[in-house]
């Protein structure tokens, strides 16, 4: 009897394209039992992913050490697997009945949510190891670093940050609300592998870092600005550590009986909720490092000139 495991007796060799590696993450999301929410009618938490690969030398990496865009704690691809040649990012969007749940009127989000949140994360986590294991399945080896003994953040800045390894990978960018979009939206979770296997990049279908983004390409939208109930989110980006006071102090507290406390008021009933928002000046500013980079995980709030970090200073108040 073989004592190869399901994902390597079911799909060895079957490709290391973005396309079969989707196909793959998708047939997991899609039948997968534990991708359900525990409450109510157990409807499920995600749906399936967007995928994108980076280059391990894209120099890119290199950018996100730079202060106040991760920081120097970021590490590069190859830190985390000697020999690693591609780096390979997965968003998983929203199930349309959790989105769906989050009443645009109340100032908590819903129970579907903050459990999708809390429970999803949990299967985020099955998708990462998941995705290893059929990199290993393909011939190669693969490390994911967010589950790594050694990961870990430090004033609320990770050493490996998925948002701005997305960027990179061609899965989507960031928003006003510091935020990925993607073309699946913006409700979502974000996971990432790196491999020594030397797999087809993504061309990024962008060049800005906040392309998707109507408010920072055209003044246009800023539907966040009002949506997030404890005012973290501005004109200029938003504040993290505002942000995570409503989780403190407002839904902790309400969901005490669960122990959920995760808002969505920035990632749900807005325009990028569940696609790339309509806006005319995409393609206009090609990335530089005068376009910024929202910090690694938004413990800071202030960049270059008192301008809040990730926010281009180019045609905005207070530039």
């Amino acid at each position: 009897m073989s004592t190869a495991g399901y994902i390597t007796r079911r799909f060895a060799g079957t490709g290391t394209d973005a396309a079969a590696i989707s196909a793959f993450l998708t047939e997991l999301v899609e039948t997968d039992p534990r991708n359900v929410l525990p409450e109510g009618d157990n409807p499920p938490i995600w749906e399936p992913p967007v995928v994108g690969i980076a280059a391990a030398s894209d120099p890119m990496f290199e950018t996100l050490k730079q202060p106040g865009v991760v920081g120097p704690i970021h590490v590069d691809p190859a830190d985390w697997l000697p020999g690693a040649r591609s780096v390979v990012s997965f968003f998983l969007p929203f199930s349309r009945q959790v989105k769906k749940s989050y009443d645009k009127h109340s100032h908590l989000p819903s129970l579907e949510w903050v459990s999708g949140r809390l429970n999803g994360e949990v299967f985020v986590n099955v998708t990462r190891r998941a995705l290893a294991r059929y990199l290993q399945a393909q011939g190669g080896r693969a490390v994911v670093p967010n589950l790594e003994l050694r990961y870990k953040a430090v004033d609320l800045i990770p050493m490996w940050s998925e948002r701005h390894v997305a960027f990179i990978a061609g899965v989507g960018t960031f928003g006003l609300h510091a935020g990925l979009l993607t073309e699946k939206g913006a409700a979502g979770r974000i996971g990432s592998v790196v491999t020594d296997l030397d797999l087809t990049p993504t061309q990024r279908p962008y060049s800005g870092v906040y392309e998707y983004c109507p408010w920072v390409t055209d003044g246009t939208c800023g539907a966040c600005i009002a949506r997030c109930p404890v005012g973290a989110i501005h004109e200029h980006g938003k504040d993290h550590r505002i942000c995570l006071t409503n989780g403190r102090d407002n839904i902790r507290p309400a969901y005490a009986a669960w122990g959920y406390h995760s808002c969505g008021h920035c990632q749900n009933n807005l325009p990028c909720t569940n696609g790339i928002p309509p806006g005319n000046g995409r393609t206009a500013r090609p990335w530089s490092r005068r376009n910024g980079w929202p910090s690694g995980s938004g413990s800071r709030s202030s960049g270059p000139a008192g301008m809040p970090s990730g926010i281009p200073p180019s045609g905005f108040p207070g530039a």
